[in-house]
């Protein structure tokens, strides 16, 4: 189990960065479903034990921590949520495919939950209204009149889409157990890796990519502000989009000077009472890692004649499947600087 806790840690603390750049498709999905189908192959290669799965749960949010200590604090809590359910799911439910189908949906709807309630925290109601005034100005474009409420469209579309991709991600997570058996049943000979430098290899930690995930977030408030600047003045636009403003700076300063510290503390404490406990498989996870990046690499390259739909679902085969048989050797030793 140890190789498929250290492939979790990997996706959770810089294979999103590397898919991003990789420009996998549907990248959003992609990145929370490599997750589900980690848990699901570490429950079916534990034989349905919690506590291995657990115990890696445990492990990853240490590797998040060593490897991305600037990971956002709703991460640790989406994989401890992800582990939990995960556990759940699979001790009250018989096989593989339907609590994996169901771990899919509820992983990714949380998603979807945490996004839309720090919008709300962040902005308040003024987002939503927002939307829904920009959809009755489109509409009396058209000479409709009505009292539409796009912004419920929105969540709903987007918690759909979320669901779907869940559902057709669990499937997948129960169908690649066989899949990974048919590959080792093929995989005669181990092929030999390219030499990777870490250097080359886009994990997402830097200040760069971290930059670039605030940028969502300055586009809304800047739209919101533009929303409501332009309204007629008697609707009292100029007044909300200050209010928006202030409202935002403020909970951005009780966050990120009080309150995101304190949490942090918090999580920081807890990981390293267990630190101890579980340092001989973080130890063993970590040194694993630079074997892992390069067979990410190597199984995206391996892939790329393949449809881009189905595409993914090959990349993450054939990576689990060179994760539980690589051996060391098999890669070139780094050149000394």
């Amino acid at each position: 189990m140890a190789r498929l806790t250290a492939l979790w840690g990997l996706s959770e603390a810089g294979l999103g960065g590397l898919i991003h750049a990789l420009r996998i498709p549907f990248t959003g999905i992609v990145v929370g479903s490599t997750a589900i189908i980690l848990i699901t192959l570490i429950v079916y290669f534990s034989e349905r034990n919690m506590r291995v799965l657990l115990r890696s749960m445990v492990v990853v949010l240490l590797i998040k921590a060593a490897a991305s200590p600037h990971t956002p604090i709703p991460a640790y809590f989406a994989v401890t949520l992800q582990g939990l359910m995960g556990a759940f799911l699979f001790s009250v439910l018989p096989g593989i495919r339907l609590p994996a189908m169901l771990l899919g949906v509820a992983a990714l709807l949380e998603g979807v939950v945490q996004k839309f309630t720090v919008m709300t925290l962040l902005y308040g109601k003024s987002v939503w209204t927002a939307i829904d005034l920009i959809a009755q100005k489109a509409a009396a474009e058209f000479g409709i009149q009505a009292n539409l409420h796009a912004s419920l469209w929105v969540v709903g579309a987007y918690a759909v889409y979320y669901a779907g991709g869940g559902l057709v991600v669990g499937w997948m997570a129960g169908a690649i157990p066989g899949s990974i058996t048919r590959q080792l049943e093929h995989l005669h000979q181990l092929p030999t890796m390219p030499r990777v430098e870490p250097e080359v290899l886009p994990l997402g930690t830097g200040r760069r990519w971290r930059a670039r995930r605030l940028l969502p977030g300055l586009a809304i408030l800047l739209g919101l502000i533009a929303v409501y600047a332009l309204a007629p003045s008697d609707a009292g636009g100029l007044q909300r989009s200050v209010y928006i403003l202030l409202r935002t700076l403020v909970i951005l300063g009780v966050w990120f000077g009080l309150a995101g510290p304190w949490v942090r503390r918090g999580i920081d404490h807890f990981l390293k009472n267990r630190a101890g406990r579980y340092g001989h498989q973080l130890t063993e996870a970590m040194n694993l890692m630079p074997y892992l990046r390069a067979l990410a690499v190597f199984a995206w390259t391996e892939t790329a004649r393949c449809n881009r739909f189905t595409r993914w679902y090959r990349f993450v085969t054939l990576l689990v499947t060179l994760t539980l048989v690589f051996d060391p050797a098999c890669f070139p030793p780094r050149k000394d600087p």
